[in-house]
């Protein structure tokens, strides 16, 4: 009991300091920073992608190894239901990847960091199936997680944390190319979440092992208010944990920590990925104080698989959301981490 206050008590003292926190933290050992978002091309087609930057070392205790720095990068074709995706993995050998306080970069991939509230993205695989170059303007709105941007996975394991934050609405125009098509974007907006963790890990950091998973969903309404919902699995043999972070369109935050707060439950028939036999509950009802989503894809085929970089594979898509108890629409993205069988290697 001592050792878990301590280790409370130490995060207490933690804030967030921008645009230097927009970037990598050397002293840990497990990090991502990635964006999604649903946009709007000139010509009327509808888009989601992601774009999601990935920085791990590991620790034998006392000496940190070299770093590596995988990327996920995926379009969406919302119109036409079709996805495609590409990925990295390179190391700080050789100038290949890295990061500094205005930048993050790995390949042909970067993250430019201009203001507290300005960013530019770059995902320019050699494929030249899909590519993006993005701007993107936030409204000062920055949302922690927890207190003080200390994100607790479990509170049956207090040592499963994070540092976490996200940036929603994030206003996106730019230029995307699917299978080789040009569009150019006019409308939309992104949602950044960027966390860390693992500051002293030896082997595996936690958050990386082969058991644990997750199902994600940031939600966006047509009120103006901003959710993530997370029902985190440490393991097959533990119930799932769930907590929430809802902001209101005043801006009032809610953090939702208690069992019985919410709710998040899959519905409906589950989802079998053709390439991978992974089968995927794609469907979820979250009951939350006042009122309940209804959560689909607005189609099934978005899985990722990571084998080249991180050896992962999950699905993370667009979706919507309908509440029809307080009457209101969302658009967001859906992450569903661990349903693939463990590997005999750490996952992300």
């Amino acid at each position: 009991m001592n050792r878990i206050k301590i280790i409370l008590v130490s995060l207490c003292f933690f804030h967030f300091s921008f645009p230097k926190d927009h970037s990598f933290h050397t002293d840990y050992g497990l990090e991502w920073c990635y964006f999604v978002g649903q946009l709007q091309s000139e010509s009327g087609n509808l888009y989601g992608y992601e774009l999601s930057f990935f920085r791990l070392k590991f620790s034998d205790g006392e000496v940190w190894n070299p770093e590596v720095f995988p990327v996920h990068f995926a379009i969406s074709d919302l119109t036409g239901h079709r996805h495609k995706t590409a990925q990295t993995f390179k190391r700080s050998l050789g100038g290949l990847a890295g990061y500094d306080k205005d930048h993050i970069y790995s390949g042909e991939y970067e993250f430019q960091i201009l203001s507290k509230d300005t960013f530019v993205i770059k995902a320019k695989p050699k494929s030249n199936e899909i590519s993006l170059e993005f701007r993107l303007e936030g409204n000062g709105k920055i949302l922690s997680h927890g207190k003080n941007g200390i994100s607790i996975k479990s509170k049956r394991n207090p040592n499963i944390y994070s540092y976490y934050y996200s940036y929603p609405r994030l206003k996106t125009k730019g230029e995307l190319v699917f299978l080789g098509k040009k569009e150019s974007i006019v409308s939309g907006d992104s949602w950044m979440d960027h966390e860390w963790s693992e500051k002293s890990s030896k082997n595996i950091p936690t958050l990386a092992k082969g058991q644990s998973g997750w199902d994600w969903i940031s939600l966006m309404d047509d009120k103006g208010g901003d959710y993530v919902f997370f029902r985190f699995r440490e393991s097959p043999n533990l119930p799932p944990e769930i907590f929430g972070t809802y902001r209101d369109p005043n801006g009032n935050v809610t953090y939702w920590t208690e069992s019985n707060d919410i709710q998040m439950v899959p519905i409906n028939k589950p989802w079998k990925s053709k390439n991978t036999k992974i089968t995927y509950p794609l469907q979820w009802k979250i009951k939350y104080p006042g009122g309940e989503w209804i959560i689909a894809p607005i189609f099934n085929e978005q899985e990722f698989d990571g084998s080249e970089s991180t050896n992962t594979i999950y699905w993370e898509g667009a979706v919507e959301a309908k509440d029809s108890i307080q009457k209101k629409s969302a658009k967001g993205y859906l992450e569903l981490k661990g349903y693939q069988k463990s590997k005999d290697w750490w996952e992300f």
